[in-house]
């Protein structure tokens, strides 16, 4: 398995599990109605939403290139998995936003505004959704060379 692959792999797992980290917490401490009282509960996300990414960017560093094995770790193959990869990491965050702009409006209309959460919410779940989907594109990429070569 290529470096870039095994990397898009660990970017997966860890994008996955944050985001199930996240749902969990929400769930379990009561979702939106009590994101505006529960001190603990914001907190607790802001540090998985921070945290994540911070678990996201140790992986990055540590399976980096070392100097002097960029020829050797990056083949043209490589190259272009990782020139086609933005693709799906653009659609899926177009689409998320699309999703999030359909659903707050329609379902908060009628108040005029969107609770505070939200905004937030958005950001950090682009975040998410654009390390998991640059990982789903260089997989795709992977699986589309393996399968046409």
């Amino acid at each position: 398995m290529a470096p870039l692959q095994k990397r898009a792999w660990y970017g997966l797992v860890i994008g996955v599990v944050w985001a199930i980290a996240i749902v969990v917490v929400f769930i379990t401490k009561g979702g939106i109605t009590a994101f505006p009282e529960d001190t603990g509960m914001r907190l607790l996300l802001d540090a998985l939403f921070i945290g994540g990414l911070i678990v996201y960017l140790v992986m990055l560093f540590l399976t980096r290139p070392k100097k002097g094995q960029a020829q050797v770790t990056m083949d043209e193959r490589d190259r272009v998995i990782m020139g086609r990869a933005p693709v799906v990491q653009l659609w899926a965050v177009i689409i998320s936003l699309v999703v999030w702009m359909i659903a707050l409006t329609e379902f908060y209309w009628d108040e005029g505004q969107i609770p505070v959460i939200f905004p937030s919410l958005i950001f950090f779940s682009t975040l998410i959704v654009s390390t998991v989907s640059q990982s789903v594109g260089i997989l795709i990429g992977y699986w589309r060379m393996g399968r046409n070569g």
